[in-house]
């Protein structure tokens, strides 16, 4: 058994309907329910006794916990008053968010383990590092003495609202009760309660309800008070979704938070959230699929954990269940991410009142304090689990990184990166890894890799990798996550593939909760390698160079190198100074230094008199390569003076916000451009559109959607016509995913880029202008041929009769109405976010700094989800087309009928309307803010865009 339940037993249930953020409305129906509200959350043991000098919640507050959400401020202000009133707890700020709110974690624990607080973190940092424990002994005597940790994690996502008060409370019985029950945790236990992970959202979502909520509560949970507006509360300032942005550490909130649970290496680690109204309570285990990864020795505590958890529901005939929908495949949520530190990872789901009350489906009412009340039981449970347990979960910790540390065979292995062009790019991953606790070094010199895979699946017995290259060895303490990030194709178990096609064939949906492919390597665009032995590979830690500098004026212009990703910020900072910048068409050669497509010059001809002055401003504190030139004359490519060189207009980005825009997708947007480049760029009303002056603008953003066909009652005929005409005068129209479905839709007019499904019966017209499009890139002459001494081949170098020769092998021959069904049939396959093999035109504009595969490729990793497949044929450009179907999948789930649908199809397009162009991705190219390798296709896109791809008007 997994020990004492006294703590969890001793709760019982009690609560009334609330108005959120105000006092309690309750009908006569529901007064047999008022009485229960006065009773405490907790009696018998635990609830006997309470320190009178530390406050309660609501002397601080203003109302008791469960009749309202807390707000920030108040929230601050009490755990504050607590950290000051008891000697067993410490308040800590640990991160700002966007919107510049502290957050904070309390630690709760008893004098004399406050009073050595340094040293039971250092004692347990030797348990998450072996490999500085002196000798067994000094193994024994931590075990001995080390107090278990905690760390209990409330509301990632702000529009779920019952976790920050079930922490309050919690807080406050920790610190204050003095029955012996809780001081035999506060003895045993250092407990870190982090009660607001995100009060953006919080704060945000808690504005809306209060301005949407009536005089008299409703509890119809389909009214506006249980729902709010667009942007609601579950993602932070950006909108981001933070639950999903522990793998790549995009903002401070996780990037604070990770740094802390890195520090104290917590064996237990609770992640409280809210689902939807109707449901009841989830928690631990999680079904299939389960990432391979996670040990199961964590896993089979993580039940144990969860059978004390339900006993405590049981206690109070609460209902509750497990593995149900709850798969843990992705390794980037608070729990899963944890549990591959060795944490016992827990998360809750409760249903979501939205601090009010919810009429449910059998007629209940679940009030906002039942949803904390359960929250805190399942946290007293599973804080005493711990307790009871605590000897055995220490001792498993540590030989889960003894084993992590160890060299055996798989812990020999290690992934290595030959040094990339992109050096800005470069520098981020490496900070992501430090982020993650992740040890690595740069190779001091040339060395071998033997039995080697590369990220597009090809082995080599043994490969030489150059000086400089990133080293990450697998045996190390953060060992599960270096695969769980790192490892190219993880692969399901055969029995969920099989439960998971029976569900798709009986038409009952996928089993997957979200993406299926994360690898950090494919993301970034990097090459890279995972071998099984290293030879001669001593590291070094990686140091800062500095990029080259023009050293004086120059005496024609400067030039900027495009390799790097920090381009774009230069190019933003030259812009909004009115320098007049060009960007290169192809690649040159310039004094001894080869430039690439994408490279920037400035001529001084062209600018103002300070032009030094403000270059060296814009460059300054950038990881780009500055260099001045005294000549128009290229040693290789185009000359400087000639119009191989197109003149950028400073981008009026307009990026369509609102309903039917997906949340998420808009943030990635607006992040990328507000807080990564610095661009000053216009949120809009998509809804609005209609009616506005978009003459404003020369880029509009439409972003991924939450239901296409809903674009369509926004952009009636008189809108999408008023639209063209806006392109049509010069204006760049990038569209993404779903909204991009919608510009190619049937009979738009807007696109001439087609979707699969609509021109099922034209598949073969599709696949001769493929034909001709691939001829063009791979040019081959047959001298005897040109000349006429031999005759040509007709059906090999017709790519129309190569078509007929296709269709008449079957790829074509079906009725329309056969290969409808079929399209349908394969479409219920298509996947949940798998990354697949894209071609690239290393040629075309929108393609520069793609950074191509280290063996000359033109390729790139990208991800793709949904079922919306795009198929182009001149005049349209696809400067990127997804592989042919035996080379497509990289990594995730990708059945057989959706590589069969996807394979060739176009990722990217573009095409001249008028003066203007409309740029279609097939799905999200900056995907939760980390795929830098199509970021920079989008960043193209939107910044090179309206000066390379429209026809600006020449200024008089």
């Amino acid at each position: 058994m997994a020990g004492n339940l006294t703590v969890a037993a001793c709760v019982f249930a009690a609560g009334c309907v609330s108005a959120p953020l105000s006092t309690p409305h309750a009908s006569a129906a529901d007064g047999s329910r008022m009485a229960m509200f006065e009773a405490p959350f907790v009696h018998g043991e635990i609830g006997t006794s309470h320190d009178s000098h530390v406050p309660t919640p609501e002397s601080v507050i203003g109302h008791e916990i469960g009749d309202g959400a807390v707000r920030y401020d108040a929230a601050v202000r009490y755990l504050s008053a607590l950290a000051e009133a008891s000697p067993y707890v410490t308040m800590t700020p640990y991160a700002k968010t966007h919107e510049g709110r502290a957050l904070y974690f309390l630690t709760i624990t008893s004098r004399a383990n406050h009073a050595r607080l340094e040293q039971i973190k250092a004692d347990n940092a030797k348990l998450a590092d072996p490999r500085t424990m002196r000798d067994a002994a000094e193994a024994e005597r931590i075990k001995s003495t080390l107090p278990g940790i905690a760390w209990l994690a409330y509301s990632i996502h702000g529009d779920e609202l019952s976790g920050t008060d079930a922490a309050v409370q919690l807080a406050y019985q920790l610190a204050a009760g003095t029955d012996p029950a809780t001081r035999r945790l506060r003895d045993e236990l250092v407990i870190h309660i982090d009660p607001m992970m995100n009060p953006d959202g919080r704060e945000r979502y808690l504005s809306q309800l209060q301005t949407l909520t009536g005089k008299v509560s409703n509890p119809d949970y389909q009214a506006m008070q249980h729902s709010g507006l667009w942007s609601a509360g579950r993602g932070n300032h950006y909108l981001f979704d933070l639950n999903r942005d522990w793998l790549m550490q995009v903002h401070p909130e996780t990037r604070g938070r990770a740094a802390k649970i890195l520090e104290w290496n917590p064996h237990l680690v609770v992640d409280a959230h809210e689902m939807g109204s109707l449901d009841t309570y989830l928690f631990d285990p999680p079904r299939e699929p389960i990432n391979g990864n996670l040990s199961e020795r964590t896993l089979a505590w993580r039940r144990r954990f969860s059978a004390d958890q339900a006993a405590a529901f049981d206690q109070h005939a609460w209902s509750y269940y497990t593995r149900e929908w709850y798969e843990e495949w992705y390794p980037g949520y608070t729990n899963a991410w944890t549990s591959l530190l060795g944490a016992v990872g827990i998360l809750y789901e409760q249903a979501g009142v939205n601090a009010a009350s919810v009429k449910q489906a059998a007629g209940n009412v679940l009030t906002y304090r039942d949803a904390v009340h359960h929250h805190l039981v399942s946290s007293l449970a599973n804080l005493e689990s711990l307790r009871a347990n605590r000897g055995e979960i220490i001792s498993d910790y540590l030989d889960e990184h003894e084993w992590a540390v160890s060299a055996d065979r798989s812990g020999s292995e290690a992934l290595i990166i030959p040094p990339p062009a992109d050096r800005a790019r470069f520098v981020r991953f490496t900070d992501l890894l430090s982020g993650h606790g992740i040890e690595f070094g740069l190779s001091q010199k040339a060395f071998s890799a033997e039995n080697t895979v590369d990220v597009w699946g090809h082995h080599t017995d043994t490969q030489r990798m150059p000086i400089g290259s990133l080293v990450v060895r697998a045996a190390q303490p953060r060992r599960r996550l270096v695969h769980a990030l790192l490892d190219f194709d993880p692969h399901m178990t055969d029995t969920f593939l099989h439960d998971e096609r029976k569900d798709i064939e009986n038409r009952r949906g996928t089993r997957v909760y979200d993406t299926t492919a994360w690898n950090l390597c494919m993301a970034y665009g990097f090459e890279a390698f995972w071998a099984q032995r290293l030879s001669d590979a001593t590291t070094t830690p990686l140091r800062d160079t500095h990029p080259a500098r023009a050293a004086k004026v120059p005496g024609y212009g400067y030039l900027i190198d495009g390799a790097g990703s920090d381009i774009h910020r230069a190019v933003v900072r030259l812009l909004e100074a009115d320098c007049k910048v060009r960007i290169a068409a192809e690649p040159f050669s310039v004094s001894g230094h080869r430039y690439e497509p994408g490279s920037v010059l400035i001529r001084k001809n062209e600018n103002a008199e300070n032009l030094a002055d403000l270059v060296r401003r814009a460059v300054n504190d950038l990881d780009v390569d500055l260099r001045g030139t005294d000549t128009a004359l290229s040693e290789d490519g185009p000359d400087l003076g000639g119009r191989r060189f197109g003149l950028l207009a400073r981008p009026r980005i307009a990026i369509a916000s609102q309903f039917p825009i997906a949340t998420t997708s808009f943030g990635a947007v607006w992040h990328l451009l507000d807080e990564r480049i610095g661009l000053r760029v216009s949120p809009i009303n998509v809804q609005r559109i209609g009616r506005m002056d978009l003459r404003k603008y020369n880029v509009i953003v439409l972003p991924n959607t939450w239901s296409g066909g809903a674009l369509a009652a926004i952009f009636n005929e008189k809108v999408t016509a008023r639209l063209k005409s806006w392109i049509e005068a010069g204006g760049t129209l990038v569209a993404v995913g779903s909204s991009a479905a919608f510009v190619a839709g049937k009979d738009r007019g807007l696109s001439s880029v087609q979707l699969r499904r609509d021109v099922l019966d034209e598949l073969n017209v599709y696949e001769e202008a493929l034909e001709r499009e691939r001829s063009a890139r791979n040019i081959k002459v047959d001298r005897d041929e040109v000349w006429g001494t031999s005759a040509p081949d007709a059906d090999e170098t017709n790519p129309a009769k190569k078509g007929a020769k296709a269709k008449s092998k079957g790829s074509a021959t079906d009725d329309t109405k056969s290969l409808e069904r079929k399209d349908a049939f394969q479409r219920m396959f298509s996947p949940s976010g798998a990354i697949v093999t894209a071609i690239l035109d290393a040629e075309h504009w929108l393609c520069a700094g793609a950074s191509p595969s280290a063996n000359g490729e033109s390729k790139l990793p990208v991800m793709v989800s949904g079922s919306n497949v795009f198929l182009s044929k001149y005049p349209v450009r696809t400067p990127v087309r997804l592989a042919a179907a035996d080379d497509l999948r990289l990594s995730g789930l990708l059945w057989p009928e959706a590589r069969a649908r996807m394979a060739n199809s176009a990722y990217v397009t573009v095409e001249r309307v008028g003066n203007g162009q409309i740029i279609l991705f097939a799905s999200d190219p900056f995907f939760r803010g980390y795929f830098e390798a199509t970021g920079r296709l989008f960043l193209n896109a939107m910044l090179h865009g309206p000066g390379l791809g429209a026809r600006q008007s020449v200024p008089w």
